[in-house]
């Protein structure tokens, strides 16, 4: 079996299912088969698991994905409280393989035409540590979230689930350790900052970078500029006041540093696909 899970899109993997859980000190994997591919990723403490005798060491932040078919489960007890999120998902078809990828260039297999889409190869490493913890984490707990089956929320998690894949093949990509540190850095700066209004200069000037490179960096890793990421970091926040608490709009874009509850609400439909009071009635009502 190759280190690569390999498969051409469109049509995208299907997402069937996802979750979280949690192994208590002294608990393991149970032993069982899926007819399915499970993905594990760990976010706190680590994981002992064997797929067809072969034995896996998972820790913080990395992810494996086990293959249908084959007979999995854990030969070590958790030596701590070791969080963990789960996903299911098919392919169909799909081989194991040695066939890593460089770029997006290097996996396309054909031309869009007027009538055809264009192709690609996707390899996906089959265990692996995630870079972009928070983008992956983001998309997972979106998945969890869109839980309401009476509405258009569980095609929303299929989207959900092709973004983690992409992100998961980005992340596959062998990318200059410059840029990823330099992403890491802003992204880290942004999360402490969100509040505050983004002014480039000023970044630049904080990290000593270009404006420029320093979008660079972040377009390359996480497929988004500073500007996308700080807006998103926004929304994640104020999705969480939403759900927790009945305070008006505008206090709520306050919050999250936003002086036009206009302006915060059209923002939040863009990336959400619903207002913000849309959301705050949909998360009250899934979490009765």
């Amino acid at each position: 079996m190759g280190p690569f899970i390999t498969f051409t899109v469109p049509p995208f993997p299907v997402y069937i299912a996802s979750g979280e859980g949690v192994f208590h000190q002294g608990e393991r994997h149970i032993s069982r088969i899926f007819t399915v591919f499970d993905l594990l990723y760990v976010t706190k403490g680590e994981l002992w698991i064997t797929e067809n005798e072969v034995p896996h060491h998972v820790k913080e932040g990395e992810y494996i994905i086990l293959s249908p078919g084959l007979p999995h489960g854990g030969h070590l007890p958790s030596k701590e409280e070791t969080y963990y999120e789960w996903l299911h998902f098919s392919i169909d078809p799909f081989e194991w393989t040695n066939r890593s990828r460089e770029h997006w260039f290097d996996m396309k297999q054909n031309q869009a035409t007027f009538e055809k889409p264009a192709r690609y190869e996707f390899s996906l490493p089959r265990k692996g540590t995630v870079k972009g913890r928070n983008v992956l984490e983001k998309h997972l707990s979106g998945m969890r979230a869109l839980n309401d089956d009476a509405s258009e929320l569980p095609l929303k998690k299929q989207l959900q689930f092709e973004e983690l894949l992409i992100h998961l093949q980005k992340e596959a990509f062998h990318l200059p350790s410059a840029k990823e540190t330099v992403a890491s850095e802003v992204a880290h700066y942004l999360e402490r900052h969100y509040v505050e209004k983004l002014q480039m200069e000023q970044l630049a000037e904080r990290l000593h970078y270009h404006p420029d490179y320093i979008t660079r960096c972040m377009q390359t890793v996480y497929g988004m500029t500073p500007s996308q990421y700080i807006n998103r970091l926004k929304i994640e926040k104020a999705k969480s006041m939403l759900a927790s608490s009945n305070e008006k709009m505008a206090t709520n874009a306050e919050h999250v540093g936003i002086d036009d509850p206009t302006y915060f609400s059209k923002l939040f439909k863009q990336n959400e696909g619903m207002t913000p009071i849309q959301y705050r009635h949909l998360a009250r009502r899934t979490t009765k």
